[in-house]
């Protein structure tokens, strides 16, 4: 046991554990076991043990990236990862196979549900490469044969199930790599939205002063504009905030997503709200004015008249409808903008390489089954 925890980093790094890395560490110790498994076999060919030396190799990798003292690598650790169980596919016996063509099949019938899973499943989910091939590795034959058992496959039967079943756990990391990417960055951008949002209170804190508020609208200029700004901007944040997207790309050019949400959206949501003061303060649409305005009355102009008590009342209205209009140039014009993105987008996707060969070799013809 003290060796087995030196090996895996337990022993090496001082600070806690959490449950994660546990379970991380758990699933490199999974596969190096069923890797030793492996190596038990006597009918190993050159190939096979080629094999099994990328796989010890890359699990080495994967214990160095899980034990970096900073910056753990957990993109390229699960890339390693899914590279060892597509590649132990290729070299486990075929009693260890039947169990995990199953569950390969389970996964990919629950997770893909685009257009590859008409490709791989077929029409009825029975007669695509992959539910074929899950057939002839657990020996059931289809209701129409009449034949319960059917006969062991040959070696280049059993290497086409094996490439088949590889390529579908491929698609099936891909699809789960990338939604966990985009849960990740869903996350880091409101972690992110977060932090510039109180950047943004604590610097229109130090702006705000008594007098501002008390001679609004005499003081707009220049830190009246400069707070109208920064509300709109905070309305867009914190609309950015409450907001789950569903990024076209997860792996790529994803920098861009957070200049998008982080940068542009705000600078969207303060372009609002100033718009919306010039109409304000034009009489345009609406006006924000008080019972004691020097004018004494409210005057015709305008469609919308909010009138306050005073002048501190107006202020604050102001940036009420301040955040309400950059929460609302979020909601209205990202859906627009987001439309535009995704279209540019969708044909830039920078996908993982698969860990197969695009085009497998027809399978071999099946023998009979006996009657």
């Amino acid at each position: 046991m003290p060796e087995l925890l030196k090996r895996v980093g337990f022993l090496r790094r001082r600070r806690g554990f959490g449950s994660a890395t546990q379970l991380l560490w758990n699933r490199v110790e999974s596969d190096d076991s069923l890797l030793a498994l492996c190596r038990i076999r006597t009918d190993l060919t050159d190939e096979d043990q080629a094999i099994l030396k990328q796989c010890q190799e890359r699990l080495d990798t994967a214990r160095w990236c899980l034990d970096k003292p900073t910056g753990r690598w957990s993109f390229s650790f699960w890339e390693l990862i899914h590279d060892v169980d597509g590649l132990l596919l290729l070299v486990m016996p075929q009693h260890m196979l039947v169990p995990r063509a199953l569950e390969i099949q389970q996964q990919f019938a629950r997770r893909v549900t685009d257009s590859r899973a008409l490709l791989w499943l077929g029409t009825d989910k029975e007669i695509g490469p992959l539910p074929q091939c899950v057939h002839r590795l657990t020996r059931v034959d289809g209701p129409a044969s009449g034949a319960s058992t059917a006969p062991l496959l040959d070696a280049e039967q059993s290497r086409y199930c094996r490439s088949v079943l590889r390529g579908a756990l491929d698609m099936v990391n891909q699809q789960v790599d990338k939604t966990f990417w985009q849960l990740s960055i869903n996350v880091l951008i409101q972690v992110l939205s977060t932090l510039l949002l109180l950047a943004v209170f604590g610097t229109s804190f130090v702006i705000l002063s008594r007098t501002l508020v008390t001679d609004w609208p005499r003081s707009l200029v220049p830190w009246g504009l400069l707070l109208v700004g920064f509300a709109g901007a905070s309305g867009a944040i914190a609309s950015n905030m409450m907001a789950k997207e569903r990024f076209v790309v997860a792996t790529g050019a994803t920098s861009r997503f957070f200049a998008y949400h982080l940068l542009v959206k705000p600078v969207i949501g303060a372009f609002a709200a100033l718009v919306l003061l010039f109409l304000e303060q034009s009489s345009m649409l609406l006006s924000v004015e008080t019972r004691n305005g020097p004018a004494g009355a409210v005057d015709g102009s305008g469609i919308l008249h909010i009138v306050v008590s005073d002048g501190q009342a107006a202020f604050f209205t102001m940036m009420a409808l301040a955040v309400v209009a950059g929460w609302s140039a979020d909601k209205l014009l990202s859906s627009v903008m987001d439309k535009v993105l995704r279209r540019l987008l969708g044909q830039s996707e920078k996908v993982l390489p698969p860990s197969s060969p695009a085009g497998a070799p027809p399978p071999p013809p099946l023998a009979p089954a006996a009657r």
